[in-house]
């Protein structure tokens, strides 16, 4: 399993909440007589706690600092910084994502959101011509980007709202089940979860040629994405997986 550290953060903001000293016992009620010096000293007591209410800021119940969730296959790491920034990387296999932007505590839970605002990858076309025998072909500009992969498309079909994964095979041809129509398709790359805008097919046979445009491929395009504070973990959950970050500085 591959490590992955960040940078050694700043030194952390230390909150600690004042206590409140009562240097003289209360004196013992004379009989048919109030004590003054008691019920002075319980005013300013009164009173003392009264400003410490206004003028104390709240403690977060999740402190900056570093948090790892490690764990088998999965190296992974994120920083909550002081001045409400954060930073975040992910190896999982052969992916690998990393984001920064700004971080908040609300009902119960982190909240991140990555600033600037990554753009996805994209998938213009650069060709689409008539196939002659009414199927429907897929294929990269450059073949290379997919290495030894086969091109994986999301497809919808027409009468559908939902996406299908399908894989073309080594021609390019994308597999269509009998009577159904593909409205729209979009190349997808494995395990990235931000999509490239679906490109609109008219019926008959179609001959797509793409090119790929990588922009902020591996940047997490994180919108107040939540992570669950549990107990002294951040439980965030990621690619069908559960990641518990816990805090080591």
């Amino acid at each position: 399993m591959r490590e992955y550290s960040l940078a050694h953060p700043p030194a952390w903001l230390s909150l600690s909440k004042p206590s409140l000293l009562f240097t003289r016992p209360l004196g013992r009620k004379k009989k048919g007589r109030a004590s003054t010096s008691s019920a002075q000293t319980v005013l300013s007591a009164a009173l003392a706690l009264a400003a410490l209410c206004q003028t104390q800021p709240a403690i977060a119940a999740i402190q900056p600092g570093t948090y790892e969730g490690n764990q088998t296959e999965i190296a992974a790491a994120l920083q909550l910084q002081p001045n409400g920034r954060f930073r975040y990387a992910l190896t999982y296999g052969a992916l690998e994502e990393q984001a920064q932007g700004r971080w908040e505590e609300k009902d119960g839970a982190v909240l991140l959101t990555t600033e600037p605002q990554p753009t996805p990858p994209a998938f213009p076309v650069v060709s689409d011509t008539p196939s002659p025998d009414g199927k429907v072909y897929a294929t990269l500009e450059k073949a290379e980007d997919l290495g030894l992969l086969t091109l994986t498309l999301l497809v919808r079909y027409e009468g559908q709202e939902a996406f299908d994964y399908v894989e073309a095979d080594e021609t390019g041809l994308v597999p269509v089940p009998a009577g159904a129509r593909i409205a729209e398709l979009v190349p997808s790359i494995p395990a990235v979860l931000q999509v490239a805008e679906p490109h609109k097919l008219t019926a008959g046979g179609h001959k797509l040629l793409f090119r790929f445009e990588p922009n902020d491929l591996g940047i997490a395009d994180f919108r107040a994405e939540r992570l669950t504070i549990q107990g002294a973990e951040l439980l965030l959950r990621r690619h069908d997986r559960d990641l518990r970050f816990r805090k080591t500085r």
